[in-house]
């Protein structure tokens, strides 16, 4: 005779958050006072005289929000036992304007954003975990699974005229949340409401709302014990055009993204986060957008802008060790999931449940400046094409000297700050690491993508969300260093091809400066560092020959979009948005 599972699954707390995105209402009184006297002097004209008093009065966008759990998402189960109303939370918002709002959501059990686990915690292993998913009547094999579902509700405001009762506009459910779905693992918007949110504080009044629930089931095998799981949902106010939006901080709080990171009393959005739509919801363009990204990988901070042609740039180098740092995978890096086993991925990929992991065949070379004695090289030296590397740069910077002579290079950020330079200036010229070409691509053999002039990388070393640049000596259109360069105003035509471009006027001070900030880190060859301070040079995603790829590469006179080099030297990387 069978027994039954006795079972608690409990909580899918709700953790709310208001973002207010530096929205004002600006209401001008202008208050205009004439005081006319009308005299007459002998032999003299009539004069008029007047004077004017303007007033403005600046008032902040003010929102209060409201989550009530009216009904406890915790619910004992059999297994076998379906449950598809599990809880109840209305959640309402209350502005002083008419302008909408967004509402994202995101699994975030165990205090993680992104996982979407109930989580079992009687101390096993997480395979015993209830994972997201759909209740299928349909499957006879139906694994156990969560899934939620949101009811917008129609509720009443105050109208801030007659101070009458009136009905609300409810908000609009959708990406299919108004059924039961999949819990989202990356912040996802919900819902959202054009306009007509509801202008009192008064929380006792309904104003417009949706309802949060859940459903969960437990197939037979399910251990007994307790499950806990969360949601975090983010109410974004206004829902207003995001081309207003003046700088990516303020985007990727627009975006529902969560900081992860704090450093030094400051905290910081995820370089992984990044995606297109973040970098379009970006009016503007230049340093007024800047602001500092983590890499997850590492901790590293580096400085992004949406920069004159649109697209989002890395504005300083990359510094990330290929052979000191965690598992790349295509959770954290640009590495592709829709792969073969072929290709790129035909040496040092592994792929399981649908997440594709690169193992370098070889690990960072540790103070390269200094290895210029062969026999103190390491004995594979990564001296062919085929061979990944990253040399580490040191705690190294180059003040630029805004002039065509070298800059200068410091081994230290004390040494730059003892010459007169602040901490920012230095770090805005930090070297980074240099990469072989196939490090770059995160392959272990680069002749394994062809020899096809123009064949573009489909991965690469940079964060989630980030890809190499293009760059072509035929294709103005996919010369993406080309045209960011033209478009920046740094060089005068965007012509591609092999031979300098010329910059425009002040093309090379502007190369360096705010908020580009390219740094002349020299090169790597055979262990030593060649040309520091005097020329830059940045890997491209693009084939130029079976040996060679493309790179941006330039010094004091000239500028080269589409340059081509042979893989196995050691160059700076700069990562754009995909």
């Amino acid at each position: 005779m069978g027994h039954k599972v006795k079972q608690s699954l409990v909580s899918s707390r709700i953790d709310f958050f208001y973002y207010a995105f530096r929205n004002v209402l600006l209401v001008s009184v202008p208050l205009l006072i004439f005081s006319i006297f009308v005299f007459t002097i002998p032999h003299s004209s009539a004069e008029i005289s007047s004077g004017a008093d303007n007033i403005q009065l600046v008032l902040s966008t003010s929102c209060t929000v409201n989550a009530v759990v009216t009904s406890e998402h915790t619910v004992s189960l059999n297994g076998g036992q379906l449950d598809n109303n599990v809880g109840n939370t209305k959640l309402s918002a209350y502005c002083n304007d008419n302008n909408g709002y967004s509402i994202y959501a995101v699994g975030s059990s165990g205090d993680t954003d992104g996982n979407t686990d109930l989580i079992y915690n009687n101390g096993f292993s997480d395979s015993y975990n209830i994972r997201t998913g759909v209740y299928d009547s349909n499957n006879v094999a139906n694994p156990s699974s969560w899934a939620m579902k949101l009811t917008a509700g129609t509720g009443t405001g105050i109208d801030p005229v007659t101070g009458e009762s009136v009905p609300t506009t409810p908000p609009t459910i959708i990406n299919g949340f108004d059924n039961y779905s999949a819990i989202p693992n990356v912040y996802t918007q919900v819902a959202k409401r054009t306009s007509g949110t509801s202008m009192t504080t008064d929380t006792s009044v309904s104003g417009s709302y949706l309802d949060a629930t859940y459903q969960i089931y437990a197939n037979s095998a399910q251990p007994a014990g307790t499950y806990n799981g969360k949601v975090k949902y983010v109410i974004v106010h206004p829902n207003s055009s995001h081309n207003t939006i003046p700088d990516l901080d303020t985007a990727f709080a627009v975006a529902g993204k969560m900081k992860v990171y704090e450093e030094g009393g400051n905290s910081y959005y995820a370089m992984q986060d990044m995606d297109s739509q973040i970098c379009s919801f970006v009016g503007g363009t230049g340093a007024s957008t800047a602001t500092q990204l983590v890499d997850t990988r590492d901790n590293n901070l580096y400085w992004v802008a949406k920069l004159e042609d649109g697209k989002c740039w890395m504005t300083s180098n990359l510094d990330l060790g290929i052979g000191n740092t965690g598992p790349l995978n295509s959770n954290n890096t640009d590495i592709s999931t829709t792969a073969s086993g072929s290709g790129i991925y035909a040496d040092g990929y592994t792929e399981k449940d649908g997440v594709w992991t690169w193992t370098p065949a070889s690990t960072a070379i540790t103070s390269s400046y200094y290895i210029s004695n062969t026999s103190v090289r390491p004995s594979a030296w990564p001296n062919s094409n085929t061979t990944p590397y990253s040399a580490e740069g040191g705690d190294t910077y180059y003040y630029t000297s805004n002039a065509t002579g070298n800059d200068t290079r410091y081994n230290s950020l004390q040494a730059c700050k003892n010459a007169s330079h602040t901490e920012d200036e230095c770090k805005r010229y930090f070297a980074g690491n240099y990469y072989s070409w196939t490090a770059a691509i995160a392959s272990n053999n680069s002749t394994n993508i062809g020899s096809t002039v123009g064949e573009i990388a489909s991965n690469s070393i940079c964060p989630k969300g980030w890809r190499l640049p293009n760059a072509s000596q035929t294709d103005n259109v996919n010369n993406e260093f080309g045209r960011m360069l033209y478009k920046a105003g740094i060089t005068a035509n965007v012509t591609a091809g092999n031979e300098s471009v010329g910059y425009a006027t002040g093309g090379l001070n502007k190369l360096r400066s705010n908020p580009y900030y390219f740094v002349r880190s020299g090169n790597i060859d055979g262990g030593t560092l060649y040309d520091p301070g005097a020329y830059g040079n940045y890997w491209s995603s693009t084939v130029s020959s079976s040996i060679y790829a493309y790179l941006l590469r330039f010094n004091g006179t000239v500028i080269y979009p589409a340059r081509n080099y042979n893989r196995y030297l050691g160059w700076s990387v700069r990562c754009v948005a995909r």
